[in-house]
């Protein structure tokens, strides 16, 4: 890993989703006091009423939705980026975050599940949400008698209802089709 990536990015050999979830939490919790990540979460929920948690919960996912694109990890590698690396990019690209914040902007980040995932782990910690990483396998699969999970997705606490709401940003609007066809679920508690 470059130094000026330090703290930013991991770009390790895959080593199970254990470890995997090690670095989102270890990333998410770390932006978490990254005032522009806060910036950028308060400019989507800016003109919700006060304690609508629920919708700001969806208007952040809805807004990674839509200011994002999924692309696959490279090969052999498993590459996870924080909210402060994929906010570098934003900001990079665009002359000011607030214009990323209403959509303006042309360019869209390509990022994996891991990386969405830190993302919005990120902006929630940041909106003092209650937060869990889910691992899913779609397959009884094992190597060396540990379950093979192939997916990362979260969990967001409505702090009102106290209802926990499953949000996947790769499956999106098939997240009901793509949750049917899980065959095994790990929680990961975040901070």
């Amino acid at each position: 890993m470059q130094a000026p990536l330090a703290g930013r990015v991991t770009t390790e050999p895959f080593r199970g989703a254990q470890h995997t979830v090690q670095n989102i939490r270890r990333l998410a919790v770390e932006c978490q006091k990254r005032y522009s990540l806060r910036l950028l979460a308060e400019q989507i929920v800016g003109r919700l009423p006060s304690k609508d948690y629920l919708s700001e919960i969806l208007a952040i996912y809805y807004w990674v939705l839509g200011n994002t694109r999924y692309a696959n990890d490279p090969r052999n590698v498993e590459l996870v980026r924080s909210p402060r690396e994929v906010l570098a990019r934003l900001e990079a690209v665009v002359p000011k975050l607030l214009e990323v914040a209403r959509g303006t902007a042309k360019w869209r980040p390509s990022l994996d599940c891991d990386d969405l995932v830190t993302l919005l782990v990120g902006m929630f910690l940041c909106m003092g949400r209650h937060v869990q990483v889910l691992t899913v396998a779609f397959h009884d699969a094992f190597v060396n008698g540990v379950r093979q999970y192939s997916h990362v997705l979260i969990r967001v606490q409505e702090p009102r209802t106290g209802q926990w709401l499953v949000l996947d940003p790769v499956a999106a609007e098939d997240a009901s089709g793509m949750l049917k066809r899980v065959k095994h679920v790990k929680i990961w508690p975040v901070a």
